[in-house]
């Protein structure tokens, strides 16, 4: 399949804890090329739905696929090999590893011998630490974030660190990249600054999701949208469409503020 024909599907997806329906029948699809938003009140099933696209919950129906490929019944960790890599809500960055450390364990898929191996003193490990820090300090790059390489995650302020996650995320090239509120706790200027990166990392061959609460982010940046409410879709569409659908006005975006 053509890279820019790349989809990740989600068909028929029903997901339940306790008798409580969290997502219900839920059909999607996400394209190479496209920035994808996905919206809702909290609840609706947003972060459930990633769960189950990247393996972290089992759904009781329905089936996923990347390329036409099923992803059912494999592990989070197969599934980044196959290029399925997420974001989360919070900022999950190891305290005790520099900046350039936490990113480099997001190539883990790419080397045979782990890159905690990378860091013993032998002579494959050394090569693919070189290897793996090059690479790392060049998601960085693509950030802006070169200069805090070195640094503890504690030491930059809350935008840097979601950037830092971010680069943790593409520093692998992942062919699909779900990102879960990435805004969250950011200000005005490091949203800005945030949707900037997110339309630098866009492109044709990525597949890229969004579950976002700041509208002026979503709907500055993604091309379609759907909006997701008691586990079910409510409508999809682009942004100007989904602005302006009453039932979206009466379900999500009318109780912003609330």
């Amino acid at each position: 399949m053509d890279a820019q024909n790349s989809m990740l599907t989600a068909q028929g997806i029903a997901l339940s804890f306790g008798g409580i329906k969290v997502l219900q029948g839920l059909d999607v699809e996400f394209r190479a090329g496209e920035v994808t938003g996905l919206i809702g009140p909290n609840g609706a099933g947003k972060t459930s739905l990633f769960n189950c696209l990247t393996g972290a919950y089992r759904p009781q129906g329905g089936s996923i696929s990347f390329d036409g490929r099923p992803l059912d019944g494999l592990s989070p960790a197969a599934r980044a090999s196959r290029g399925v890599v997420r974001s989360f809500q919070t900022v999950a960055l190891c305290p005790e590893l520099t900046v350039v450390e936490n990113v480099m364990m997001g190539l883990a898929r790419n080397y045979h011998s782990g890159w905690l191996s990378a860091f013993l003193p032998l002579a494959r490990g050394r090569r693919e630490d070189r290897e793996m820090r090059e690479a790392a300090i060049s998601a960085l790059a693509s950030l802006g974030l070169a200069d805090a390489a070195d640094l503890l995650p504690s030491q930059l302020p809350p935008g840097m660190q979601r950037l830092v996650e971010i680069a943790r995320a593409i520093v692998g090239k992942p062919s699909v990249l779900l990102l879960d509120e990435p805004a969250a706790g950011l200000n005005n200027a490091e949203t800005r600054d945030l949707t900037q990166t997110l339309r630098n990392i866009a492109s044709p061959d990525l597949v890229m999701v969004i579950v976002e609460h700041d509208m002026d982010l979503v709907m500055s940046i993604c091309d379609r949208i759907y909006v997701i409410n008691f586990g079910e879709v409510v409508t999809c569409g682009p942004p100007q469409a989904v602005r302006t659908n009453e039932d979206v006005i009466a379900i999500y975006l009318g109780s912003e503020d609330d």
